[in-house]
């Protein structure tokens, strides 16, 4: 009953979370973010952004989660993909830019989901380019993951999903997590903040919860981000996959973005890559996987430097 009294508490809290059409002028430029495929397309763009002058949220109220735990904000802007990078380079003024705010918690709320991974922009900024936003529009969208939730949020705000579901695994009254490193119970509570809607708390070793979600909601794409960190959790997520696109109807299409060395070391990458290309998805293996490498360029406003973050998109 507490975790449901919080959630609908962010729920009217959140309701700044969100704001469209900003002007460019009253937002500073913190990073630039631009991802490539193999023949040097942009798939996707963002900018990470602050605000020149406060905000309407920063007048709200303390919730639950602000005063248990130290929080950033962080603001995100997706502008219409450009078709080159000297357009990204020359073009600061676009009409109908989306600024999306992502409120962080600290690693002792949310554990591994506390803050927006590199993984999570690359995602985002791939849902919110020319080749996948008309194609989440008007569909239903559940990311398994979410952590702070900015790709739903992106999914939802930018690209127009019919309905999305953010999931996640967190601790809550009676539940026993053992040994795993489960965010605490108020990182339900942020991540409801960030989605502005309810998000599921979704175990992948628990596949009647699993068959429950993909019953209830039914997605038409599942999309995640860094999902594959520990190996005790391959086999669970490789089922969750096969629930979600068997289960009823079945979801038609997903969309996974997991980093790659040099910038992250997943240990549990190399068996799932081998399992996904030695068909586990679908009946019998018939669902078609494709898997190709990704590079995200990432341009800091201040310093002028450049990261470069390698990611292996898995896409059906």
């Amino acid at each position: 009953m507490l975790l449901w009294h919080l959630l609908s508490l962010s729920f009217l809290l959140c309701s700044s979370a969100f704001t469209a059409s900003t002007p460019r002028n009253n937002l500073a430029l913190v990073q630039s973010y631009t991802l490539y495929d193999n023949d040097r397309q942009i798939l996707g763009s963002c900018d990470e952004v602050r605000p020149a002058t406060k905000t309407s949220d920063d007048n709200e109220e303390e919730d639950e989660v602000e005063m248990f735990y130290a929080t950033t904000k962080r603001y995100f802007i997706f502008p219409p993909t450009p078709s080159n990078e000297n357009t990204v380079a020359e073009d600061q003024s676009h009409v109908g830019d989306k600024l999306l705010q992502i409120r962080q918690t600290s690693f002792g709320c949310g554990r591994l989901g506390a803050t927006v991974w590199p993984s999570a922009i690359a995602l985002a900024s791939l849902l919110a380019g020319d080749t996948y936003r008309s194609s989440i529009q008007g569909k239903r969208i559940l990311e398994l993951g979410s952590g702070c939730g900015l790709p739903t949020l992106t999914a939802k705000e930018v690209c127009c999903a019919d309905q999305v579901l953010a999931t996640d695994y967190w601790e809550t009254d009676g539940l026993v997590v053992g040994n795993r490193l489960v965010p605490k119970e108020l990182f339900g509570v942020n991540l409801a903040y960030n989605v502005r809607c309810e998000p599921r708390n979704l175990d992948w070793h628990d596949e009647l919860s699993v068959c429950d979600v993909s019953t209830n909601f039914d997605p038409d794409i599942i999309v995640g981000s860094d999902l594959v960190y520990y190996p005790d959790d391959t086999e669970p997520l490789l089922q969750t996959l096969n629930i979600l696109m068997k289960n009823g109807g079945g979801a038609q299409n997903m969309l996974l973005i997991l980093p790659l060395p040099p910038t992250a070391e997943r240990e549990a990458l190399p068996e799932f890559r081998r399992r996904l290309e030695g068909g586990v998805l679908g009946n019998g293996g018939d669902k078609d996987v494709v898997l190709d490498e990704l590079e995200m360029k990432v341009s800091s406003a201040s310093t002028n430097e450049e990261e470069i973050h390698n990611f292996l998109r898995i896409r059906i």
